[in-house]
């Protein structure tokens, strides 16, 4: 099997294996390692690499400075080459050293150097399964958990408070507890049981670890928070039939057509998985129409229709490349030298707001709404023993009540009390469903069609401290169109899109038979399985991010950590409250929403449900 196989989203939860017996799932699937004590989204520590060789000295600074040169000068080409050049430095390093000290670097701890803390407070910072510390969390995860003097009286920037909009694009679901509740006078690290069981939508929002917004609008309405969608569901075209390889061909003509008319490149941010490598391969063949990687005598002629096409520029990292080095070194080396495309070195976790602040010639393209197309990441869940017991116990063929629901109910996001008041609330989401929804596959795709959808098309906005309607023009999802939604409701495309529910290899087929035919890579196309990307990309904003509203204005309170206290002085007279609380007590008085103008001309804010209060 070529690359590695990841559970969950975090790749540096696999290592390769070098000796030894080949494992399997219970699918019958091989990999190659595989840490079990994590699943979906519940990760005990997400940036500990448990099997990795002990280093028989420390770093020194020299040798620190001199791998994060190398990793941002060849990272692109792989660990090897990053080993390589710290030898002909004089640095004697393995591939696994160089790797786990990049992880300790690359991200460096929020402001330490003003933080005292004394040893009490660090046995609390959050701990891994095997007893260590998970660096990237334990700085944020301590601020959570207790309110840092020095920190809520310090805030570095001060920015004017801008006027705030009606409803919430992206939000944090613990924003509903600092919004509902006037009694917490500490942050809470988590939510809260009763904002989780009381708020439905808040509850599906901790169940997938990713705020959750209807695009069907019907969730929403019991929602405490007010919501704008901006891409409302399309209703579903029954003369719909067009076939996934030319809805991937069509989309990758549109986005050369408007680069060129834009006259500027498109930059491909290429991970080595299925969603990226297929738009790629879209993007290449429409541009080289001629070429294939296994045709010896084939020339990355151009098409004429694009001879005032300014290019493309691959933009990959060590780990991209570890995910799928045959398409490295027999499509992308061979185009780059010949000069068809230009590629770029992207450090794993370098910061999003360089996409923005590259020349703005560029348009950014990302493979995200592909997970949504084709179904959910929770999918998983059914291969690897978890907290999501009846999917693992029952599969994706049973029925949605007897896997999704139980798991629900298993992990205490619904009541027992509640469950019939909760199915009153869900199912009449699950009968707006285009396609009949009986199995715990179906519910999880429409889930993530419906109420995912406009999270994963900004998550990446969430990412950055500020936000300009210009920046929304930067980036191009290749999937977040309506023909790649009008494809997912055709019945007999929604059973290609995993056509064995009990072999996790086969999700996502179709798009590895697309690529097949581009590459002739049967082992990708036999073997890859579904990888996460966004684990490699690092947060642009030293400041938690609580959300952002339908004006592009990014919620934030707190330097590293999150007050109640910081929200009242950050935005003054309840302001949040009287813009995003529906249907609310505020301990000081009732107030009304803040009426404003929604900028964005596709929003459609919800109304509140006459009669429901939300009150902590």
């Amino acid at each position: 099997m070529c690359g590695r196989l990841v559970c969950g989203p975090h790749k540096q939860m696999v290592q390769r294996l070098e000796a030894g017996p080949v494992r399997r799932l219970q699918d019958g699937t091989p990999f190659l390692r595989l840490n079990p004590g994590r699943m979906c989204r519940r990760i005990s520590g997400p940036w500990v690499l448990p099997e990795a060789e002990k280093d028989p000295a420390p770093w020194l600074p020299k040798e620190t400075e001199a791998l994060v040169s190398a990793v941002r000068s060849c990272g692109h080409l792989g660990w090897a080459a990053v080993q390589q050049q710290l030898e002909s430095k004089g640095f004697a390093r393995t591939e696994v050293q160089c790797q786990v000290q990049w992880r300790q670097v690359s991200q460096p701890l929020s402001t330490t150097d003003v933080i005292d803390l004394s040893a009490a407070d660090e046995t609390k910072l959050r701990e891994t399964g095997d007893g260590t510390v998970g660096r990237r969390w334990q700085w944020r995860d301590e601020a959570i958990n207790a309110e840092m003097q020095l920190l809520l009286s310090s805030d570095s920037e001060r920015v004017e408070l801008q006027e705030l909009g009606t409803g919430l694009i992206v939000f944090s679901p613990l924003l509903s507890c600092y919004l509902s509740s006037a009694s917490i006078s500490h942050p809470p690290s988590t939510l809260l049981p009763e904002t989780i069981q009381e708020d439905f939508l808040i509850g599906l929002s901790a169940f997938f670890r990713t705020p959750m917004i209807d695009r069907t609008g019907l969730l929403n309405k019991d929602c405490s928070l007010r919501l704008t969608v901006l891409e409302p569901m399309p209703d579903k075209d029954p003369s719909f039939c067009t076939p996934l390889g030319a809805v991937m061909d069509g989309r990758a003509k549109e986005l050369i057509e408007r680069a060129q008319a834009q006259r500027c490149k498109l930059e491909v941010l290429w991970s080595g998985g299925i969603d990226s490598t297929s738009l790629l391969v879209a993007l290449l063949q429409t541009l080289f129409p001629d070429w294939r990687p296994w045709k010896p005598m084939s020339s990355p002629q151009g098409d004429p229709r694009f001879h005032t096409f300014p290019g493309i520029v691959v933009r990959c990292s060590a780990d991209s490349i570890a995910e799928y080095p045959w398409f490295h070194e027999n499509v992308l080396l061979p185009l780059h030298e010949a000069g068809a495309i230009d590629m770029q070195p992207m450090a794993d976790a370098e910061e999003v707001s360089m996409l923005w602040e590259a020349p703005s010639s560029r348009i950014a393209v990302t493979g995200e709404c592909g997970d949504q197309i084709f179904g959910s990441q929770l999918l998983e869940a059914a291969f690897v023993k978890s907290e999501l017991r009846a999917l693992y116990e029952h599969g994706l063929d049973a029925a949605w009540e007897d896997t999704v629901l139980h798991a629900l109910l298993d992990m205490g996001i619904v009541r027992l009390d509640c469950k019939e008041r909760w199915l009153r609330w869900f199912r009449p989401f699950v009968e707006r469903c285009p396609l009949p929804v009986y199995s715990a596959f179906d519910l999880l795709w429409w889930l993530n069609v419906s109420c995912k959808w406009q999270t994963v098309c900004l998550r990446l906005f969430q990412r950055r401290p500020q936000l300009r309607s210009s920046d929304l023009k930067r980036l191009a999802h290749f999937f977040q169109t309506e023909e790649f939604q009008q494809w997912s409701f055709v019945p007999g495309n929604h059973a290609a899109k995993m056509k064995d529910h009990k072999k996790w290899s086969t999700y996502k087929q179709p798009l590895k038979d697309y690529i097949l035919e581009f590459t002739q890579d049967r082992e990708y196309c036999d073997s890859k399985l579904k990888v996460g990307s966004l684990c490699q990309v690092n947060d642009a904003s030293r400041f938690v991010i609580m959300g952002i509203d339908d004006k592009l204005n990014v919620l934030r309170f707190g330097h590293t950590c999150l007050s109640a206290r910081q929200m009242d002085k950050r935005y003054p007279d309840c302001a949040l409250q009287r813009a995003f609380l529906r249907n609310r007590c505020i301990a000081s008085a009732a107030v009304a929403p803040i009426e404003s103008p929604n900028v964005l001309s596709h929003a459609q804010p919800d109304s509140p449900r006459p009669g429901l209060t939300v009150c902590w």
